[in-house]
């Protein structure tokens, strides 16, 4: 923990305006580091407004994650995540970083793996299946 108010008050100095409304905001710092960044916000003529309150950001547990696909390429993997994604369904890749170091640990470690809740694995396989029937393909002819 920093608690020299000079190298605070130059950490603050040197911040652009949204990441120091967003520090200060956070309820992350502690009482000397919030006061002199509301001295910074004050001689920059900023204000901490309703909107910028990060207490308003509740962060909302849907469950436990589970594989939803695995595949050999974490190329395919992250095209699905990103399909999965763009249908609201929260999802992330595990296992990428080790199959693109070395190849052969992919069949070791059962493939590379999409993960998505517990709760949205049924939403989660309907937008895998859309994909694998080809409902996401882009036309042929080069036109959006």
């Amino acid at each position: 923990m920093i608690t020299d108010p000079a190298y605070l008050a130059r950490h603050f100095h040197d911040m652009n305006d949204d990441e120091l409304l967003y520090r200060c905001s956070s309820g992350s710092l502690t009482e000397l580091a919030q006061s002199i960044a509301i001295q910074e916000l004050n001689t920059r003529g900023l204000k901490l407004t309703e909107h910028t309150d990060a207490s308003d950001k509740t962060v909302h547990y849907e469950s436990d994650f589970e594989t939803v696909a695995q595949f050999l390429s974490p190329t395919d993997a992250h095209v699905v995540c990103s399909c999965l994604k763009a249908a609201g369904v929260p999802a992330f890749i595990a296992d990428a970083n080790h199959v693109q170091m070395n190849a052969l640990l992919s069949i070791a470690l059962g493939g590379v793996r999409v993960m998505v809740p517990v709760t949205r694995m049924t939403e989660a396989e309907e937008v895998i299946a859309a994909f694998n029937r080809g409902d996401f393909a882009l036309p042929d002819d080069g036109i959006l």
